[in-house]
């Protein structure tokens, strides 16, 4: 749902190639540690979201 948002977001504001990261829901009121795992779990696709080029063709 809110993937779907910021990819259609993303498009409007003429960033259709803008790297998304999800993340499960609910974040809050879970525990720390489940934080954690969440964060190890994404990590690899926020760095490389940060780090690799954009496509040619922002679509």
């Amino acid at each position: 749902m809110f993937e779907a948002f910021g990819r259609k977001k993303a498009r409007a504001l003429g960033f259709a190639g803008l790297p998304i990261v999800s993340i499960p829901h609910p974040i809050t009121g879970i525990p720390l540690d489940t934080v954690h795992a969440h964060a190890d779990e994404i990590l690899e696709s926020v760095a490389e979201s940060l780090t690799q080029a954009p496509p040619d063709d922002e679509g």
